[in-house]
């Protein structure tokens, strides 16, 4: 019997694999997926707080940005700048191969959950492959998570919709540039350089890969990417199970990002189920600390955020104008991209 195995093999499911076994425990990992990495379902731009976490190497670095520029109806923008690098622009596929590498355990790839039993003795996992036994599970599987499912979760608040188009056409630009228009989307249009290529991107509810193709004039032909994202957590702990990263929704409901939330959370799950294997008591009470812990650092901003969206999906484009008047009148550049009710 295993005590802990890991269902999916994204950053906060490796990221809990590796901080389980480096304190002692057996750990296996399940990923339905036949390769780490792909296909790859997320732009990649991440925060320089990620470097507390875990600092990425130089070959998962595709560009650095120093900041960003919102566009706003009827021309109106928006600047904001760091002194130095704001946020890497991460090539996903090569940031998941460098933690899958930090992972001592098996990670046995190819193998789809396809139900949980649970007994005083531990949880039974049934895969496409086998059965495996644990004494503890974490549900790192993603935003339509087999885990969350088994206990009858609820789904996200909002399940959007991102979708990507690459174009190899060199771009190192130090800005990313956001559009915001309410008759467009729900959410937020894109263009990121990546330094060998430009990414072009859409979130919302009804994103798609057609309005991207006709709000920047670019054809078919290129490469595409998609992927869910969930909005707005739920419970996160049951009998000898913890949710982890996209699969509880840690997601920042202003943009969608999930990485740094994810790995964040994957550090408390990891020192919970720890705590709660050496008092053999993996009961629902006993992990309760594992929620209290996340969203002791988390739950301030996923909240903000979530009002944040509310007040946006209520604005036309009118009042979304004036609204961007009113903060071109104050100074922006200390905001944190992960947590902007603090600064650097």
């Amino acid at each position: 019997m295993h005590d802990v195995v890991v269902v999916g093999a994204g950053p906060a499911g490796l990221m809990c694999a590796s901080l389980c076994e480096k304190s002692g425990l057996d750990v296996l990992v399940l990923e339905r997926k036949p390769k780490i990495g792909l296909p790859v379902q997320c732009s990649g731009l991440i925060s320089r707080n990620i470097d507390r976490l875990v600092r990425p190497p130089g070959n998962c670095i595709e560009h650095r940005v120093n900041g960003a520029i919102v566009h706003g109806p009827g021309g109106r923008d928006i600047r904001l700048e760091k002194p130095g690098t704001a946020a890497y622009v991460i090539d996903r596929a090569a940031f998941d191969v460098f933690l899958a590498g930090r992972v001592k355990s098996e990670i046995r790839m190819k193998t789809e959950v396809r139900g949980l039993q649970y007994s005083g003795d531990g949880v039974k996992v049934s895969t496409s492959r086998s059965e495996v036994m644990a004494r503890a599970v974490l549900g790192c599987d993603g935003p339509s998570s087999v885990v969350a499912r088994h206990f009858g979760q609820r789904r996200p608040r909002e399940m959007l919709q991102g979708v990507i188009i690459l174009e190899k056409k060199p771009d190192r630009s130090g800005f990313v540039e956001l559009w915001l228009d309410r008759k467009l989307c729900d959410g937020f249009l894109w263009r990121i350089p990546r330094g060998k290529s430009v990414e072009y991107g859409m979130l919302g509810s009804r994103a798609g890969f057609r309005q991207l193709e006709k709000f920047f004039g670019v054809g078919e032909g290129l490469e595409k990417r998609a992927g869910l994202i969930p909005i707005g957590p739920g419970k996160t702990y049951f009998d000898r199970t913890l949710l982890v990263g996209d699969a509880a929704a840690q997601t920042k409901p202003w943009s969608g990002g999930g990485v740094v939330y994810g790995l964040t959370a994957a550090g408390h799950a990891a020192r919970t189920i720890r705590q709660a294997l050496a008092r053999n008591d993996l009961s629902e009470k006993a992990l309760a600390g594992y929620e209290h812990a996340w969203r002791a650092e988390l739950d301030r901003p996923i909240q903000m955020g979530m009002m944040a969206r509310e007040l946006y999906r209520e604005m036309d484009n009118r009042q979304l104008g004036e609204f961007l008047d009113r903060l071109a009148g104050i100074d922006l550049n200390s905001l944190d991209m992960d947590f902007p009710a603090l600064g650097f």
